[in-house]
């Protein structure tokens, strides 16, 4: 699946949008940079199978510029970002993309 951006400069803590994958998928990878300056950016890979219940598969956490994270053997039809902290730096933005196979 060609990656899709989930997080779009967002501001704020919260899920990015979801995608379906329209099959279940198995191996997941993020890619996220945070600009504004050193601040701290904690994103989840998160997997559903019904787009309802989310669980997360791995996470990309830290106080560098980009951030990436991988998840395998996850067969899951949905996957989205999901900002779980945004602190620090002159006014943060996190955009996070992810790609499944």
């Amino acid at each position: 699946m060609l990656p899709f951006t989930s997080l779009d400069a967002a501001t704020a803590a919260g899920p990015g949008e979801a995608k379906d994958l329209e099959g279940a998928l198995a191996t997941h990878f993020l890619i996220a940079a945070v600009t504004g300056g050193p601040s701290m950016a904690d994103i989840a890979l998160e997997g559903s199978h019904d787009g309802v219940t989310w669980v997360t598969l791995a996470t990309a956490t830290g106080t560098v510029a980009s951030r990436t994270a991988r998840a395998e053997a996850y067969a899951v039809r949905y996957v989205r970002a999901n900002l779980t902290t945004l602190s620090g730096g002159s006014a943060p933005t996190v955009t996070a993309t992810i790609a499944s196979a």
